[in-house]
């Protein structure tokens, strides 16, 4: 019957320090095994198939990625597809962008042949990352040094 009692009484003793710990004092810890940095270098990478670093750089500063010659109306155009620098963009462009299936709608001029193209080609894969994956990505990007 003590034995109870003691156990009860025990029990009853935890239980309310546990509703009086003053949270205050807790210290938040982050148990991730990567930081957020190293997380978004994985993403960057390799994030769904052909990483960024394959068509903006291991600096996402862009580069030329191809040049070809287009005819079109019987001229003969030298383009380019060159892929941007992403080191200055805005969260809410950048956001937008990685997930996007197709560019929006944009007039050109009959002399922007060699934009036009390329602006309708698209070749930015559409990656379909949730924003945890994209707030890593964007701060791994502007962190680079």
């Amino acid at each position: 019957m003590k034995l109870n009692f003691l156990i009860l009484f025990s029990l009853i003793i935890i239980c309310s320090l546990k509703l009086f710990a003053d949270d205050t004092k807790l210290v938040k810890v982050n148990n991730s095994f990567i930081t957020k940095f190293e997380y978004g270098e994985l993403l960057y990478n390799n994030p769904r198939g052909i990483g960024c670093n394959s068509c903006h750089g291991s600096d996402a500063k862009g580069k030329k990625i191809v040049s070809f010659t287009h005819i079109y109306d019987k001229k003969k155009y030298n383009c380019a597809l060159s892929v941007p620098d992403i080191t200055n963009s805005e969260y809410d462009i950048f956001f937008k962008k990685i997930n996007s299936k197709k560019n929006p709608s944009k007039k050109f001029s009959k002399e922007q042949v060699c934009e036009k193209l390329v602006y309708k080609a698209n070749i930015m894969p559409a990656y379909f990352l949730v924003e945890e994956e994209i707030d890593a990505l964007y701060y791994y990007i502007k962190n680079l040094k």
